[in-house]
């Protein structure tokens, strides 16, 4: 396939998938898609890995999240990719390579990445979650679930607990080389973010000591 077709494949593709993610929470869209679409192709490129088995597999990881019939969202997404892509033409080989990256993007029910495009996606999905954006993604997120931004059930412990334990879990150099900087600028949000919190008193009066 060359350059074009393969560009009016993906269009394809990404119209499709629209349609998914207009039922999803905002965490959770087409634009976190489109985005794990690029961090996949930086990863790709430097990896070695198919970009198009990435891209694909990137467009269509989330959206079997709303209305799951499956195990998990992962699986689910699985799915549903498989009989999208099938419908577009992709060789049954493309095919089951997405539906892999696809349903071992999420650890949910015990699923590892096994190939290197499975594990750039999976990589490619976390650095979505770190940054700027990761902390925007994450209080859209908190919104869904009805966190508190700090204690227990809160934005901060799903940074703490989750997301600083992320470069642990990455697959490739290249995305941990992308993920330190973003870390770091999180970091520095919780500290100011402290910083700036007033200290409550018991008497529920604020003490800015």
């Amino acid at each position: 396939m060359d350059n074009t077709a393969n560009h009016d494949a993906l269009q394809q593709i990404i119209q499709v998938a629209q349609g998914f993610y207009a039922r999803k929470d905002r965490a959770h869209d087409l634009d976190h898609a489109l985005r794990v679409r690029e961090w996949g192709r930086k990863l790709a490129l430097e990896e070695g890995a198919d970009i198009t088995v990435v891209e694909l597999a990137a467009l269509l990881h989330d959206i079997g999240r709303s209305g799951a019939v499956e195990k998990t969202h992962a699986e689910s997404s699985a799915g549903l990719a498989v009989n999208i892509l099938l419908k577009n033409g992709y060789s049954e080989e493309i095919v089951s390579q997405v539906r892999e990256a696809i349903v071992s993007h999420s650890r949910e029910a015990g699923h590892e990445p096994k190939t290197l495009e499975a594990k750039i996606v999976y990589d490619a999905d976390k650095l979505d979650f770190v940054g700027a954006i990761g902390l925007g993604r994450l209080f859209i997120w908190a919104g869904v679930q009805g966190w508190t931004l700090v204690g227990e059930n809160s934005c901060e412990k799903f940074y703490r607990e989750r997301i600083c334990s992320y470069r642990d879990h990455l697959f490739t150099k290249t995305a941990r080389t992308f993920y330190d900087p973003l870390f770091l600028y999180m970091e520095g949000f919780w500290q100011q973010f402290h910083a700036e919190r007033f200290k409550i008193s018991d008497s529920g009066q604020a003490d800015s000591r």
